[in-house]
């Protein structure tokens, strides 16, 4: 938000800051509304970064330089205050209002808001030297923060609203693509294959969209400054979950043995290093950075044990990550983090699809193969036990061998039955009663024909006169009949007849 006020183009010329090397502060004695004469033993003249109003209170005078084009303009000003504190405003000696009720105990004060303006009226501005002169009190914080004071001075009367959308719309892009793998990931994670490493994706995309979702809070609602609290420890519990996700992720994948001493000792020392740092800014991105920079070492020693150019490319990805946050430690939590997570992410993805592809075409192979080894020996069982199927037919019940039944095909509500010998029954039962009662080695090969794997002769290919839509190949059984292979079966057919 600060960055927006400070450093948009379009915005720039609206936005003056106090002037920020003369600034006096005086200790509030009294709840007294009036400002003190800012000459009282205790008064000190500090920067505008030394402003700290955290569980006490003050007065504080700045000055306020403005450029003949701010006198010029039409367009109506305000004071704008973001700060952890409850403030009221003086300009030129004019009271402006109050956000909340800055006092010097915190059972009177009631807390303000983050971020805050007061309108200023075209008449108290003057050319040059302005004077502006805050009451400001913080007494309902839990954190003590370095910098409590993010901004004041003047600016635009719709420069917060019309910031808001001009420096975060680019956030919702990442934003979008990281709800939408938690949701993906949140039901891959109840599949049972692979549930562990989707479980993991599912949370570092929702830790990921929480951070976010939390960062454009302060833009995006207005809410009092203790929140602000809450706001940033949530936005670093996020980032190190996003960050210990990632490095189980990353231990599971590539560290082969003690995964668990792994695991810890890389949890305990990026939340170790996270503690010891300051500036909840680096501590968001020490969380990620911490993490990133083990995973490289991990990976770098894996490929002193095995080259891949699968480790190569995974060792690129994390170091170009850690060089990032590096390069950018005290704003890496802004829109080039999530673009930059989600690029992970999606990598991560790509990674995880690829190796399930690869997996899934050597489970299918292997399950062609035991369903080749499963058919050869379902046929010698045929041969040396034959199958016995019971026929009722024409008011009378006979057993016939299955090893002599060449093929089935349907006929409305019974079923022909082709043997052999040529000799041909009629079965008062469907294709698919009669499919339940047959033994393994037969086939279903078209929606109105079951076969005998043993008694198939050849698989042909049907001429352009014999396709159909239904049909691109056939059978030749071995007591020369012909049996159509349906266009959907013919590959499955293919593959169990070898």
């Amino acid at each position: 938000m600060l960055a927006a006020l400070c450093c948009g183009d379009a915005l720039a010329q609206t936005v003056l800051p106090i002037d920020p090397n003369e600034v006096i502060v005086c200790p509030a004695t009294s709840d007294s509304e009036t400002p003190p004469a800012f000459n009282e033993p205790g008064c000190n003249t500090v920067t505008a970064a030394e402003i700290d109003p955290q569980n006490k209170a003050l007065w504080l005078k700045a000055k306020l330089e403005l450029p003949d084009q701010v006198l010029k303009n039409d367009q109506p000003y305000a004071i704008y205050v973001y700060a952890k504190t409850s403030s009221r405003v003086f300009f030129n000696g004019h009271y402006l209002g109050q956000n909340g009720t800055p006092s010097l105990s915190a059972n009177k004060e009631f807390a303000g808001l983050m971020d805050t303006s007061f309108y200023l009226p075209p008449d108290l501005i003057k050319q040059n030297h302005n004077e502006l002169v805050l009451q400001l009190s913080s007494h309902h914080g839990f954190l003590q923060l370095k910098t409590p004071i993010h901004f004041i001075g003047l600016g635009s009367y719709a420069l917060q609203a019309s910031s808001i959308w001009q420096d975060n719309w680019l956030s919702l892009i990442p934003l979008g693509a990281l709800i939408m793998g938690t949701l993906y990931f949140a039901v891959s994670s109840f599949t049972p294959y692979r549930r562990q490493s989707h479980l993991l994706f599912f949370l570092m995309a929702l830790f990921a969209a929480s951070q976010l979702l939390a960062e454009l809070s302060r833009p995006l609602f207005s809410y009092t400054y203790p929140m602000h609290d809450v706001r940033l420890l949530l936005i670093v519990s996020f980032a190190m979950g996003f960050g210990c996700s990632l490095w189980v992720y990353n231990v599971r994948k590539f560290a082969e043995r003690h995964k668990a001493l792994w695991i810890g000792g890389g949890i305990a020392l990026t939340l170790a290093t996270v503690l010891l740092v300051t500036g909840f800014d680096t501590k968001t991105s020490t969380a990620i950075l911490m993490p990133a920079l083990l995973s490289t070492l991990l990976i770098a020693y894996r490929l002193t044990q095995q080259r891949s150019l699968t480790l190569w490319l995974f060792l690129l990805v994390y170091g170009l990550l850690s060089a990032a946050i590096q390069l950018s430690l005290g704003r890496f939590h802004d829109s080039l983090f999530y673009y930059l997570i989600s690029l992970v992410l999606g990598f991560l993805f790509v990674q995880q699809a690829q190796e399930l592809s690869k997996e899934q075409a050597r489970r299918k192979t292997e399950e062609q193969q035991v369903a080749k080894l499963q058919l050869k020996l379902d046929q010698l069982q045929q041969k040396q036990q034959p199958h016995k199927l019971k026929i009722s037919s024409a008011g009378k019940v006979e057993w016939v061998s299955t090893d002599s039944l060449v093929y089935c095909k349907a006929a409305g509500d019974y079923t022909e039955l082709f043997f052999s010998d040529q000799k041909s029954i009629l079965y008062s039962g469907n294709l698919k009663e009669l499919e339940n009662q047959l033994p393994s080695t037969f086939l279903r090969v078209h929606r109105s024909y079951v076969v005998n794997t043993d008694c198939i002769a050849a698989l042909e290919k049907s001429t352009s006169q014999q396709n159909t839509a239904a049909s691109t190949g056939f059978l030749l059984m071995n007591n020369g009949e012909q049996v159509p292979v349906s266009r959907r079966i013919l590959p499955m057919v293919r593959s169990a007849l070898g």
